[in-house]
């Protein structure tokens, strides 16, 4: 039988180098799949100052289309590196200049971007140290080819941008797509409240591997759960009339934090006369009375997370309110609430990355 011809018979070397002196390495000569190729494999070489991708293609492409397309496998391969780079060192060093070649047995070509001809995936002043909780073994499910490492990978990139704003409500916005594209790849599920649901859900049944996110919940006072929220107009939101009455009752019962407890008594006077009125005021204050010394940080941080945060991104998104842009003095409330809740969401996405496997 004779061999199978390759017909990959053109190479495509990219080379990244970065404004760093280190040569420290990173990832050595990775193995990584493209779309549509069942069997061969592109090798990505990290270093701290250099990336450098290899990859073979029976096809002829256009140098510069590869940064045209962000649909190119070409360039898809430069988002995983770089995404990888970024989370690997947690620092924000500049680009100083990509080369792209084309070598083939007969012709070559090549095509070189200087520092002024590239737009940087982050400012130099960007604070990236919290990408370093993110384990480097958990975070090579970007280099695969299936749903789920593309969400997780749509989801980082996110992640990344999210540390390099200067309004913190743009912060706060690509956070939660970053959160939207991984809980989506974690779940399996297309619609919100279904994965909120599948998060809220193994957050509670599987603590062990949200160690960041519950241990900064952990610390949380009443105090500052209340100054950085506007927990009275959450409620009137999200249980704006007498039919979601039961649906509020169901939300304070499937709570049990002492903190949650406090928080709830010191705020259900808005809601307790259409609590009485469908009967469900007892049930709802004996629960808080037998959980007035119960620690389940788990629920606080499914609340917090998921369902408040929730009520905050919807606040932002559909403009209910002034534009963020709008405002004549630095901190005012919506910004420092938008703040706090990024830095606990940051955390949550962090365990959800480090423990993609459970997926």
């Amino acid at each position: 039988m004779a061999p199978v011809k390759n017909t990959r018979t053109n190479e495509y070397r990219i080379s990244i180098d970065l404004n760093v002196n280190s040569s420290k390495s990173i990832l050595d000569n990775e193995k990584v799949p493209y779309p549509q190729s069942q069997s061969y494999f592109d090798e990505i070489t990290i270093k701290e100052n250099k990336i450098d991708i290899v990859a073979k293609r029976s096809g002829v492409v256009d140098l510069k289309g590869v940064f045209l397309n962000h649909q190119s496998a070409l360039y898809r391969q430069i988002t995983k590196a770089l995404v990888y780079y970024y989370c690997a060192t947690g620092k924000p060093h500049q680009i100083k200049m990509i080369k792209v070649e084309r070598i083939a047995k007969k012709t070559s070509e090549q095509l070189i971007l200087n520092q002024g001809d590239i737009t940087q995936v982050v400012d130099c002043s960007a604070n990236l140290k919290a990408l370093k909780d993110i384990d480097l073994n958990s975070l090579k499910l970007i280099f695969l080819e299936n749903s789920k490492a593309t969400g997780f990978l749509f989801g980082l990139t996110f992640l990344i941008k999210s540390l390099d704003k200067s309004s913190k409500h743009e912060i706060f916005e690509n956070k939660w797509k970053a959160f939207n594209a991984i809980y989506k790849s974690a779940s399996g599920a297309t619609k919100d409240f279904d994965c909120h649901k599948f998060i809220r859900e193994d957050l509670i049944n599987n603590q062990a591997s949200y160690p960041l996110v519950l241990e900064k919940i952990s610390g949380l006072t009443v105090k500052e759960i209340r100054d950085n929220t506007r927990w009275i107009k959450f409620i009137h939101n999200d249980f704006s009339t007498i039919k979601q009455t039961e649906a509020f009752k169901k939300f304070i019962l499937r709570n049990e934090d002492h903190r949650l407890m406090k928080i709830f008594t010191d705020t259900i006077g808005v809601r307790s006369d259409f609590l009485k009125q469908q009967g469900f005021l007892e049930a709802v204050n004996q629960h808080l009375e037998n959980n007035e010394k119960t620690i389940n940080n788990a629920h606080l941080a499914a609340t917090l997370c998921i369902k408040y945060t929730y009520f905050a991104r919807n606040k932002l998104m559909h403009a209910e309110n002034i534009q963020s842009g709008f405002r004549l003095v630095p901190l005012n409330k919506e910004e420092e609430e938008v703040t706090w809740l990024s830095g606990i969401l940051t955390l949550l996405i962090i365990d959800l990355i480090n423990a993609n496997q459970r997926f």
